[in-house]
């Protein structure tokens, strides 16, 4: 695997599971709990997945695999 592809993929990964984490977050505000974790925690880690995947994207140039030219 190219260090290109492993860092779009490693990019889509981080943000899928920000996005995750924040409908879990959404859930857990009508439910109360989702997985032991009320909604704040789950807002927490939505925000530090992506977060961490922001300057892994901005470190892209000329990406043939998402297309950034």
């Amino acid at each position: 695997m190219d260090r290109k592809h492993f860092k779009c993929l490693f990019w889509k990964g981080l943000w899928g599971l920000g996005a995750l984490s924040f409908v879990a977050a959404l859930v857990s505000l009508q439910s109360g709990v989702v997985y032991g974790f009320d909604a704040a925690v789950w807002f927490w880690i939505a925000l530090i997945f992506v977060g961490l995947s922001i300057p892994i994207k901005l470190d892209c140039h000329a990406c043939s695999v998402c297309g950034k030219k």
